[in-house]
């Protein structure tokens, strides 16, 4: 009976479970995941090797999706459990910056990796529910002082890097655009934007790619970040209109 136990463990069925508990899925970049990992035990005695946490996101690659793994951080060493023994460990992963934000288009999960000696990995996911830095959030209350709203957002492998570009639609009139983009790298003393403007030109100017998108750099300093909303809505309306 023993050896069909372990047998059975060995593939998963009646062996060890763990479950990662997360008691804030809503966090703000700069901040933590805060929660428990649960390790229950099967029916027979195992090892457990390691358990990892770390977040994890999707990006496009072509016409595909590829599993991005964003961070992994050991959290719990090796230890021996008993057959239904429950042991609880406390665990607290940063939300680093350039972690994709939770958008339409969008998902960011606490991802669960354990090594159990002569078993199959019990993995999880937990989704989480990813908010801008306050930083970040300066920035869409501007562009949403100009009457811009996000309409969604894709993650790329860009230039040696995940980055995600949100979408925003613009007021109806107010500019003779069809959509801006955004890339935000948070960097020390302010944020890195790289700002896209889509005119999506029709006729014979659609034939020119010039014509139709055109990109800058711009660097969103902290002095104007903490001037506020307005200061830093009067900068991107100057930045959108020199890329029109």
């Amino acid at each position: 009976m023993g050896f069909l136990k372990r047998m059975m463990a060995a593939v998963g069925v009646g062996g060890a479970k763990v479950d990662a508990q997360v008691h804030n899925a809503t966090v703000r970049i700069g901040e933590s995941v805060n929660g428990v990992v649960v390790v229950q035990g099967g029916g027979v005695d195992q090892r457990i090797e390691r358990v990892n946490l770390g977040l994890a996101t999707m990006y496009k690659a072509d016409d595909t999706y590829v599993q991005h793994q964003l961070s992994k951080v050991p959290v719990i060493p090796g230890f021996e459990l008993r057959a239904g023994e429950r042991r609880e460990f406390p665990f607290s992963i940063p939300v680093p910056a350039g972690t994709p934000l939770t958008l339409s288009g969008t998902r960011v999960w606490l991802a669960t990796d354990a090594d159990i000696a002569g078993a199959a990995d019990p993995g999880d996911q937990d989704q989480l529910q990813v908010m801008p830095s306050k930083e970040m959030e300066v920035l869409f209350n501007a562009a949403q002082k100009l009457g811009f709203q996000i309409s969604g957002s894709e993650v790329e492998y860009h230039h040696g890097r995940i980055a995600q570009e949100i979408s925003f639609r613009p007021p109806h009139g107010q500019y003779k655009i069809a959509e801006i983009e955004m890339m935000i790298f948070p960097q020390m003393g302010g944020l890195d934007v790289i700002l896209e403007v889509d005119r999506r030109a029709t006729g014979m100017a659609s034939m020119f790619a010039s014509e139709i998108e055109r990109k800058g750099n711009w660097h969103l300093s902290s002095q104007t970040l903490n001037a506020g909303v307005g200061a830093v809505a009067k900068e991107l309306e100057k930045k959108i209109r020199s890329l029109m």
